[in-house]
């Protein structure tokens, strides 16, 4: 199982959107993740990088 930690904009501690993603979907100008517990979170953005080897994501939040 590859899960991933979230983040906004950068890779780095303080923009962690949220970590144990098992899901992400691109929707409608939006990235939705949903965690190991079935939380969602929706970001008005788009998917920069996608590393699943490393287990990280990075979203550009849309201005």
């Amino acid at each position: 199982m590859c899960l991933s930690t979230v983040y906004k904009n950068k890779k780095e501690e303080s923009a962690i959107v949220m970590r144990n993603v098992m899901r992400l979907e691109c929707k409608d100008g939006c990235v939705i993740l949903t965690d190991l517990m079935d939380r969602t979170v929706e970001i008005p953005g788009q998917l920069v990088e996608a590393n699943l080897v490393d287990g990280f994501v990075i979203v550009e939040e849309a201005v």
